[in-house]
Order: C-alpha cells, then sequence, then structure tokens
C-alpha cells in the first residue's frame, strides 16, 4: 500500500483531533485499538541553511511502541491484522505510514478469537523528511508575509507541535465478518525544532536600531534557445535583480506554468545594487512541440519576475531538466539462501533481496529497504535513461518464533514482508515497492529407501526379507596345480 496522505482539515482543530476524526469507528459487534504507548523519536530537527529549512539527519527514525488490541467475541476469530503510524500537524497537515506498519496473518486452522501484543514500528527519514520540512517552510513563509527578513527568521530555533498516532486494519469473522475497521488512541505529542541557521544575525546599526531590509526594486529574465547536434533542447536562463541597497544577497527559484521548482540560487548585487546571472536546462522531449513558461520567485525576498516564453521541436531530454525528468522503475525479489533444520525441515536460513531500477531519467538519490522486524538499510544510487542497477540487502530468517506443525502432513512456512523505497536527492520518495508478504517455505529431507523410521530412531531394512532377491554366492574354484617339471637328461662320457 503506498502512503496515504489525507485532506486537510479544519486548521482551528489541534493535531490530536484531527488524526482522531479521520478514522472511523470500530464496525459491528468486533472492536479493536491501536495505541502508542512509548514514542522512542521525542524529537525532529530540521536544518536551515539561512533562506529556507533544507535537511533533516538521513540515519533518523521514527520509532514507536504500539499495542494491538482486537477481540471478536465468543464466536468470531481474527483472520489477520495490521497496525502503522501517522504523523500530524498542529494545522491540519497528516500523513499515515500505512506501508512502514507490521501485520499478521492466521491459517484458517489457527485463529485467535483475539489478540493482545506490542510491536515495535520503524518509519525511515526518507519518508517523513519532506513531511516535516515543508512543516517548517511553511513557518518561514508566514513570517516573511508579516514583514520579518531571513535574518531574524533563521536567527533563532523555531519548535512546532506534531503528534503520532497509530491506526489499524483488522479483518474478522464471525458477527461482522469480513469487516475491515480502522481506530486510533489518543496521540503522542511530537517536537518539531526548526534550527537556526549558525551564521544568521541581525545587523545592527550603531544606535541599536535593525538596519532596514534590501528590497527588490528590479527584475527580469529572459530565455535564449539552444538545439544540440542530437536534437537535445536546452534553454539558457537570463535574469538580472536590482535592489535599493548595495551588497544586498538574494535567493530565488525558478518556477515554471506546471509549478515546478528549480533549487535556490543566490546572488549578491554588488556596489552596483544589480546583479546578473545565466543558469543552463534541458527540456524533456514530447510529441508535441516544446512550449513553457519560467519565471523567477523571490525566496529571500517577496518578489516574483514577468514569465518567459520558449518553443521548440526536441527529440530527447538529459541531465538538469527543471522538474521532468521520470522517476525510474523498480522491481524487488526476495531470494532464499542457505539452509538450517527446523522441527525436521530444511528450510532457508537468510534471504537476499535484490532491488533493480531502470532509468527513465537523470535521477541520483538513495534506495531504502524495509519490512517487519527488519532493520532499514539505505544505498546511495545514481542512474541514466536506459540503465539499469541492481542492489541488493540480506535478511536472517528467524525461525525459533515458528511453531512446528500439527500434523507431518501439513507445511512450514515463514512470512516475511519487506519492501522498497528509491528516494531522490532530497529525500523524496519518487518510485516505491509497497511492504507486502513473501513466503519461505520448508522442504521435507529425502530419506533413504533402505531407512525406516521406528519409535526411538531410524533403523536398516534387513536385506533378503520381504520377498527381495537373494544376494548370489560366488564361489571361486582352486586353480591348478602346475605341470611337473620335465626330467632332465643326463650324458655319461665313458672314462678313459
Amino acid at each position: 500500500m503506498p502512503l496515504h496522505s489525507f485532506p486537510a482539515l479544519s486548521r482551528a482543530l489541534p493535531a490530536v483531533a484531527v488524526l482522531a476524526a479521520l478514522l472511523p469507528a470500530a464496525a459491528f459487534a468486533d472492536s479493536g485499538s491501536a495505541t502508542v504507548t512509548n514514542l522512542i523519536t521525542k524529537q525532529i530537527v530540521v536544518e536551515s541553511n539561512g533562506s529556507s529549512y533544507h535537511r533533516t539527519n538521513q540515519l533518523a527514525n521514527l520509532v514507536a511502541d504500539v499495542r494491538v488490541k482486537v477481540s471478536t467475541g465468543a464466536v468470531g476469530r481474527v483472520k489477520s491484522w495490521e497496525v502503522y503510524l501517522g504523523l500530524a500537524s498542529e494545522g491540519g497537515e497528516q500523513m499515515w505510514f500505512q506501508s512502514f506498519g507490521t501485520s499478521k496473518s492466521y491459517p484458517w486452522h489457527d485463529r485467535p478469537s483475539g489478540v493482545d501484543r506490542t510491536e515495535r514500528l520503524q518509519v525511515p527519514e526518507a519518508v517523513w523528511g519532506a513531511f516535516v520540512r515543508t512543516r517548517c517552510n511553511e513557518l518561514a513563509d508566514t513570517l516573511r508575509a508579516q514583514g520579518q527578513s531571513n535574518a531574524a527568521i533563521f536567527g533563532q530555533d523555531r519548535k512546532l507541535p506534531l503528534t503520532v498516532a497509530a491506526g489499524m486494519d483488522a479483518d474478522t469473522t464471525g458477527a461482522g465478518s469480513g469487516t475491515f475497521f480502522v481506530s486510533a488512541a489518543p496521540a503522542q505529542p511530537l517536537e518539531l525544532v526548526c534550527k537556526k541557521w549558525p551564521g544568521a544575525a541581525i545587523p545592527q546599526a550603531a544606535t541599536g536600531l535593525a538596519v532596514p531590509p534590501s528590497k527588490v526594486v528590479n527584475k527580469g529574465l529572459s530565455i535564449y534557445e539552444q538545439y544540440g547536434v542530437t536534437g537535445v533542447c536546452k534553454i539558457r536562463l537570463d535574469g538580472w535583480i536590482t535592489t535599493d541597497h548595495k551588497n544586498a544577497e538574494v535567493s530565488f527559484r525558478y518556477k515554471n506554468q506546471q509549478g515546478k521548482q528549480s533549487q535556490v540560487w543566490t546572488v549578491n548585487t554588488g556596489e552596483s545594487k544589480t546583479a546578473t546571472f545565466s543558469h543552463w536546462y534541458n527540456i524533456a522531449n514530447t510529441e508535441w512541440a516544446e512550449t513553457g513558461f519560467v519565471r523567477i520567485v523571490g525566496v529571500s525576498h517577496d518578489f516574483k519576475s514577468a514569465w518567459a516564453e520558449y518553443t521548440m521541436e526536441c527529440t530527447e531530454g538529459g541531465p538538469q531538466t527543471l522538474g521532468t525528468n521520470l522517476p525510474p522503475t523498480v522491481t524487488l525479489k526476495a531470494v532464499p539462501q542457505g539452509k538450517v533444520m527446523v522441527h525436521g525441515r530444511i528450510c532457508p536460513e537468510t534471504v537476499k533481496l535484490v532491488a533493480m531500477l531502470e532509468g527513465r531519467g537523470n535521477v541520483s538519490g538513495q534506495m531504502v529497504f524495509f519490512g517487519t522486524a527488519f532493520f532499514a538499510q539505505k544505498y546511495d544510487y545514481s542512474i541514466k535513461p536506459g540503465h539499469k542497477v541492481l542492489q541488493g540487502a540480506d535478511a536472517d530468517l528467524r525461525w525459533n518464533n515458528v511453531a512446528a506443525p500439527a500434523h507431518a502432513s501439513l507445511p512450514l512456512m515463514q512470512f516475511r514482508q519487506f519492501g522498497l523505497n528509491v528516494t531522490d536527492q532530497d529525500g523524496t520518495v519518487i518510485a516505491s515497492v509497497p511492504q507486502h508478504s513473501y513466503v519461505f517455505h520448508c522442504s521435507t529431507p529425502a530419506v533413504n529407501p533402505s531407512v525406516q523410521q521406528v519409535p526411538g530412531g531410524l533403523t536398516v531394512e534387513p536385506r533378503g526379507q520381504g520377498g527381495a532377491t537373494a544376494p548370489k554366492v560366488l564361489r571361486m574354484q582352486p586353480p591348478a596345480p602346475p605341470p611337473p617339471p620335465a626330467p632332465r637328461r643326463l650324458l655319461l662320457e665313458p672314462a678313459n
């Protein structure tokens, strides 16, 4: 299942109420709950660069213990359940991390009437990093609209309240059978810290009064179109910005008609109060003529340039495209490896997770393997159109919690859930394999036909019984004696 982001509710609602309002009550006679009993991650920190909040710790995880309770009454049974975490802000924005939950399905002959257990859930930064960075940058935009400068905004730590709750799905039999329900207990508070920029300082005049911030008094953008020898289209964005103060630093982005934005660029207007700049971008190919509009949007200052238009005929795209690279396609396979004896069966000892990316654009970032009872593993990648990237990760198969089959004819197997997220350089998930179950089977060892299983152990079947052919007896005849030697003839000479 992909990550769920629900529509924002009224900003007057606190974050706890937002999460609770999104989840319907338990259905019919069945009941259940998912309660965050221990929030391991108490604080999330987002770092700034003086003009935006841009980075979270890539090794950080959102970790919490969740108690799962399901009751089906006297006649019902639990077929399966799934529990996962959710994150919400006080402003009404929220996200459910259903792909990073844990679940369990029960075979038809071993379904319990209720479940009461605690699971530790872990969500990697690659999934929620963009969510918390957006919350900090929304706060910065609000402060800019109130007239504050970047130096003032990023000159101090700013804290925002978030909440973490647990959601649950369950499938039961009996009254209300086949019904899925989701419930949530009160959420746990989580502190989001939008860190100050270490170099930020409010410039002060000798009188102690703050120096008035600079203003952008003129700006403009023109586009130079260029065709490559292979048909690649490029545009050069030539712009200029003028401020009312000398040596003013101005940060900005490019934005196209689809709302896609470039990275943040920063220029200094110098002694002339005017900064000029140029940046190249490739244009992605379409079936028709490539037409678009681009303009400059201020980050440190509130301004926008007029739209600049381009129209070209292109045959392929390339790197540094302004928000047009397609994400790679991704597949994930789980290959059992090794052998270990479990309950008299031969079972796989480990599993090799093999991910394959097929490039459809120039993209780099990280592949994040994740799963139940499996610590997330991250690997860097870089891929080009038409290229393939293979990456493997190892996971142990733990058979100590798998019960022996009730009968020798029943199979012995283990269900494990794995998934994969592919992020770009900003930590945004651009492709994924949702977490789902893989089944690992055990085999019965082959036994020599002459070895029989009897109470107390194995015995070797004696030969020549049960109508079996008696072994042949080979008789060896003694060798014939050698013939006697021929008699020698003696010649006697007469004596003189």
